[in-house]
């Protein structure tokens, strides 16, 4: 009887670790790292990261392994994780990592901030330490399961694969990470330049402009430098959506902007600090149908802008949407006429 009873826990227990395998493995961040074999979630180091589990939370169900159609290391982590349901909290973690600028000369004496998912009492341990003068850096002798890392230092831009990586050091599953001393992670930091004072669209607390539009193709001008939209201004802009309450009826919508004496370059720099030169397009324009490939009810673009003469040069961020009667413009001029947008 009792063996019959502990066989059925067995089962029920194995049934709940898979069930849990498959939708971490679904639900895991998008890969924003420069190591291949490593698992980037979307989260600054610094911010909460998964707790251990309670143990109330780890004490009763499972199936038979050598029968599962997982992969033989996930099969062997389930066995160990039935064995020791702490097992996953308590890897060995080591991680090997080097600082390199934009253009991929050393930096020394960068900051490199660790945190982990482990079994301490707050289920999180951190730890910090300096890149030497190759630029090199480590972390060695903890345990845990997941390691997330940021690396910065004044004077330098931090960029995303060196502020939101992590590492998964138990579950094969998410994509386990290998250390490797000859071959250390490579984070990037961009030095800064000479900042400007930039004609921005911020006013107040908002970040952006929102600007009002007529949906029935009747354009407006948008004046970057005074912030407002009229008759006057260096963009045009006209847009063809249905009214509020039919937009989720609608089957098409269309947007377009217009530089008549400059334009737009498309971009999707992290750091959109210099402006081209040359290669501006004076019109872009959207139309959208559904039941086409590139249907979408909402639009985001950045370009860089050129506009006047002499000309001016900037970045902008376009976002509208089929429901929304107008858009959010984001932008930073150089009144100067100098192609450098890095802001002071």
């Amino acid at each position: 009887m009792k063996k019959s009873l502990m066989l059925g826990l067995a089962i029920l227990f194995a049934l709940g670790i898979c069930w849990w395998l498959a939708s971490r493995h679904l639900q895991r961040g998008i890969s924003l790292s420069p190591a291949a074999n490593s698992l980037p979630i979307q989260q600054e180091p610094n911010a909460p990261v998964p707790q251990k589990p309670k143990s109330e939370q780890s004490n009763s169900q499972s199936i038979n392994v050598s029968k599962s159609s997982a992969p033989p290391a996930v099969q062997e982590f389930i066995r160990k994780t039935l064995a020791d349901p702490q097992y996953e909290w308590k890897q060995p973690i080591n991680f090997y990592g080097k600082v390199v600028d934009e253009n991929n000369q050393l930096v020394a004496n960068a900051n490199v901030h660790f945190i982990w998912t482990d079994l301490s009492k707050t289920g999180t341990s951190e730890a910090d330490t300096k890149s030497d003068s190759a630029g090199l850096f480590s972390l060695l002798g903890k345990k845990g399961k997941r390691l997330c890392l940021k690396a910065s230092k004044d004077g330098y831009y931090t960029t995303i694969d060196a502020r939101v990586p992590s590492y998964e050091y138990a579950n094969p599953a998410d994509n386990l990470f290998t250390p490797d001393p000859n071959n250390p992670v490579i984070l990037h930091l961009r030095k800064k330049g000479v900042g400007v004072d930039l004609i921005i669209s911020q006013y107040g607390v908002s970040p952006d402009f929102p600007i009002h539009i007529p949906r029935d193709g009747t354009p407006i001008r948008v004046d970057f430098i005074k912030r407002k939209t009229g008759d006057n201004g260096q963009m045009q802009i006209t847009e063809n959506k249905p009214e509020y309450k039919n937009w989720q009826q609608a089957s098409s919508w269309s947007f377009r902007i217009e530089i008549p004496d400059g334009g737009f370059i498309e971009e999707n720099d992290e750091f959109p600090f210099e402006a081209p030169e040359t290669g501006y397009q004076p019109v872009v324009k959207f139309r959208f149908q559904q039941g086409q490939a590139d249907w979408t009810e909402n639009l985001q673009k950045n370009y860089y802008i050129k506009f006047g003469n002499p000309p001016l040069y900037g970045h902008l961020q376009l976002q509208t949407g089929i429901s929304y009667g107008g858009a959010f413009l984001t932008y930073a001029i150089n009144p100067t006429g100098s192609r450098n947008l890095e802001p002071k």
